[in-house]
């Protein structure tokens, strides 16, 4: 059996379970030989008009009345599910009563194969009117905004035309879609059924500049009846011959029913290459007039209703126009990319100054050195291909970051994306960009994605020396160097990309000490009597000293302000200073028989915790807080250390008190 004889043979079981019939109810000779497909076709014909006359005819009368879509149920459903088998569209679970993958399908091809548009298997008002045509039916229902062969009715009138106030000073993006511009609500009177037959559009150039040429703009023009397509044409169809107004014929069935309401807008898309001198102008669009008919047949053309009025024809926006613009796609889709530093404890332990322990003798490769976000707002996907990113350093003999590092990565999702080399070549100086090229970044429009940045560094056995500081930066300068294009290929506007991520400097150790914060408190107390009451606030700071590659010990002296010293110890701050008269302390819970009066012993590969204790008596009213500044450390056995700790303190501080003086 060939191809064609199997698919005539499928339509005839088709058509038998959708309208819920067996084989056995319908007779067929044998035949002594196989049959041709014209035979079978002919078979078909006969089968077709045997059930119709079984049903009496009822899937050549059926009249449509609603909307239906997938899930839709009942006996619309099934009949429609009927004439669309009947038509040889197939529908292989036949005439279930339930709108299901298979009927849209079917639908959509049957739309397909009528010219309606879009062909999506949505039983909508077009497509409802074509059927009940073409089944002898009529439209049907009591919704707006619907479509039908005959009218019913007698003599009808637009009663109302109102502009759909969610429709004014729309954005037409360059290569975008029919975006809506202007629409009408439009209501018929109560006398008859009317079908909007054809609608005068006028646009007007609403700005000085010298391109007033509609087709620069826009591509095409389309206008739409409750969502469903009636008419489109080329946009220079409007040009300079007819003053940008024409006269557009809608498709057959474009039906507002007797009493109802239905939305009447226009729609332009954006050319794909909009001049940059054309970006921002403004356009204005008026409905000047709706032409349509009624049950008695009359054709009649509506020019004052409501905001159907004519347009003034000049660079005014009057009360019978809307305005619109045309714009950059990124523009129009209001795309922007934010930067900023990754937020939480990850993102801040990489990003605020801290100490990085090196070796003294091979590279530390991979040490991360910024941890950054990317946030895309807007309706646009991006497609970043460079970053570059802003390297400082601070040595104790030269200053080039080609002597702290030899490499940068970036990385993304876990996943190294672009290494690039630091240039020993190039001229000395403090600072030097790494650009990480061709990255091929796709990014999701309203999305944020977090990067990383590690540095591979030189041992302090080279050309690096501890205490020397590196940080990395994407400043504003080169956020506007990040080469990212939206995705109609355009390049972002420098001020579509914002924010900055600055990263603190750190410094490089083959052996010293890491401090952890731990907590702070502070209390309010009192001295003296009744008559000469002092108010006093003591404030403790605690935090750890962790030792790496080798026994550190920590000054056990304290001091308030001043520059860094060797023996200051602990260094702190107290807000409003010269209202307080203060003492302080430092202490440790633990003991190491290292310890001497001067300072604590804290060993290799160890944690030892510590408490700064400050006693401040107020000389005045006012509030008062204490922080901590740098911490002292060395190997010396005296308070004459000249390390000074300084990294990753902002949070060594307490609360405040508003110390009083009292009565």
């Amino acid at each position: 059996m060939n191809i064609a004889t199997t698919n005539v043979i499928a339509k005839i079981a088709a058509v038998l379970a959708g309208l819920g019939l067996v084989a056995s109810s319908f007779a067929f000779a044998p035949a002594a030989r196989a049959a041709t497909v014209d035979e079978l076709q002919a078979q078909i014909n006969a089968l077709l008009a045997q059930i119709s006359s079984m049903q009496g005819g009822s899937s050549a009368s059926t009249t449509f009345t609603m909307d239906l879509t997938l899930g839709s149920t009942g006996a619309e459903v099934t009949a429609l599910q009927n004439w669309l088998i009947s038509g040889g569209y197939s529908i292989p679970a036949g005439a279930t009563g339930y709108f299901g993958a298979q009927t849209q399908a079917a639908l959509a091809a049957y739309q397909a194969a009528n010219g309606i548009s879009p062909a999506a298997g949505y039983f909508g008002p077009i497509t409802r009117a074509k059927v009940n045509a073409a089944a002898g039916g009529s439209t049907g229902g009591s919704t707006g905004g619907s479509t039908g062969g005959d009218l019913e009715g007698g003599a009808g009138s637009i009663d109302e035309a109102e502009f759909l106030s969610s429709l004014n000073n729309e954005e037409v993006g360059e290569d975008e879609e029919d975006v809506e511009v202007a629409g009408l609500e439009i209501t018929a009177d109560d006398g008859s059924d009317i079908e909007i037959t054809a609608v005068t559009l006028d646009f007007d150039y609403a700005d000085s500049g010298a391109d007033d040429d509609l087709e620069d703009y826009a591509s095409e023009v389309s206008i739409w009846l409750d969502g469903e397509e009636v008419a489109r044409l080329d946009a220079d169809e409007f040009n300079d011959d007819n003053d940008y107004s024409k006269t557009v014929s809608l498709d057959d069935g474009a039906v507002i029913m007797a009493d109802e309401m239905a939305d009447l807008t226009v729609a332009v898309s954006g050319v794909s290459n909009l001049d940059s001198t054309n970006a921002g102008e403004q356009w204005n669009v008026a409905f000047e007039a709706v032409r349509f008919r009624d049950a008695d047949g009359a054709t009649i053309s509506d020019s004052s209703t409501g905001d159907i009025t004519d347009g003034n024809d000049d660079t005014t926006t009057d009360s019978g126009e809307r305005e619109f613009t045309f714009e950059t796609f990124a523009t129009a889709a209001d795309v922007e990319l934010q930067l900023s530093l990754t937020e939480g404890e990850e993102g801040d332990a990489v990003n605020e100054a801290h100490v990085i322990d090196v070796d003294d003798s091979d590279d530390t490769d991979g040490v991360e050195i910024l941890a950054f976000t990317i946030e895309v707002e807007g309706d646009s996907d991006l497609l970043v291909d460079e970053i570059p990113v802003l390297f400082t350093s601070v040595e104790a003999t030269g200053n080039d970051p080609d002597d702290l590092a030899t490499s940068a990565s970036l990385w993304f999702d876990g996943e190294e994306i672009g290494s690039e080399n630091f240039l020993s070549s190039d001229a000395d100086g403090s600072t030097e960009t790494i650009t990480f090229e061709d990255l091929g970044l796709e990014l999701g429009a309203d999305d944020e994605y977090e990067f990383m940045v590690t540095v591979d560094l030189v041992s302090t056995g080279d050309t690096l020396d501890a205490g020397d500081t590196l940080k990395a930066e994407i400043t504003s300068t080169e956020r506007g160097n990040i080469d990212v294009e939206d995705e109609s290929g355009e390049d972002l506007a420098s001020g579509d990309k914002t924010g900055t991520a600055l990263g603190e400097a750190s410094a490089v150790y083959d052996a010293g000490i890491m401090v952890t914060f731990v907590s702070s408190e502070e209390e309010e107390t009192f001295t003296g009597d009744d008559s000469a009451e002092v108010d006093q606030g003591t404030y403790e700071i605690t935090f750890e000293v962790a030792a790496f590659d080798g026994d550190f010990r920590i000054d056990k002296s304290c001091e308030e302000g001043g520059a860094d010293a060797a023996g200051q110890g602990v260094e702190f701050t107290i807000t409003n200073s010269g209202s307080n008269s203060t003492t302080c302390t430092v202490t440790s819970a633990e003991s190491d028989s290292e310890d001497t009066a001067n300072v604590f012993e804290v060993d290799e590969d160890t944690t030892r915790e510590f408490t700064l204790q400050v006693l401040a008596t107020a000389s005045a009213t006012h509030f008062a807080e204490v922080s901590v500044d740098s911490i002292n450390w060395g190997t010396a056995t005296n308070d004459t250390n000249a390390n000074y700790y300084t990294f990753n303190l902002s949070d060594f501080k307490t609360g405040a008190l508003n110390l009083a003086l009292v009565p």
